[in-house]
């Protein structure tokens, strides 16, 4: 922290102290829109990117521990009722490990892309934008990160069932979420044997 946040600039000889805006030492810019700022901790889009492909560096994933990273979490989904991922709004789009043990080279990452949206996705919705669903055809799989980006790893917004019964029950209405504005990320686990 710099001494000038501290004590009054008129104070330390400084004539131009009278001239700054006020400003917060935690916010000192505050003429930037807010929008921006989300725009700049909330970058990240939808549409698929293949990493080494259309962006970033490959990650050198094995394709085996791709389809383990869904197919925990769909066994997650089918034990545990099929429960909700939820990212809530908040102004950071926070980025969070899927919960994954044993995933080998995959290290799979949920980010939230919206600060205004309280989202709120299932595991079985997880699972099928990493591998295209558990009995996918050879459409569902070219559109899964599995498919199109395999070893290289990648992101896209999650692929959602809007059917699913999980998102019409009151609860889930009732909490305001929306299937909509996260993205799943798959990455080199920096730890593989974790």
């Amino acid at each position: 922290m710099h001494l000038s946040n501290l004590l009054p600039l008129s104070l330390l000889g400084l004539a131009a102290a009278a001239s700054l805006p006020k400003t917060s030492p935690f916010h000192r810019d505050q003429t930037v829109p807010l929008s921006l700022l989300a725009k700049r901790a909330c970058g990240e889009t939808a549409p698929q990117v293949c990493y080494g492909v259309s962006g970033g560096t490959s990650q050198d994933l094995d394709p085996d521990d791709i389809s383990y990273a869904a197919a925990f979490l769909r066994y997650q989904a089918d034990n545990n009722g099929n429960p909700i991922w939820q990212m809530p709004s908040e102004f950071d789009c926070s980025e969070w490990t899927l919960p994954l043990a044993g995933a080998g080279t995959v290290l799979a990452l949920a980010k939230h892309i919206n600060p205004r949206t309280n989202s709120g996705v299932t595991y079985t919705d997880l699972a099928r934008t990493i591998d295209g669903g558990a009995d996918a055809t050879d459409e569902q799989l070219a559109a899964s990160l599995l498919g199109s980006c395999g070893k290289n790893g990648g992101q896209m917004g999650v692929t959602v069932d809007a059917a699913d019964p999980a998102y019409h029950t009151s609860d889930y209405l009732a909490s305001g979420m929306k299937p909509a504005d996260i993205i799943v990320k798959l990455v080199r686990n920096p730890d593989p044997s974790s």
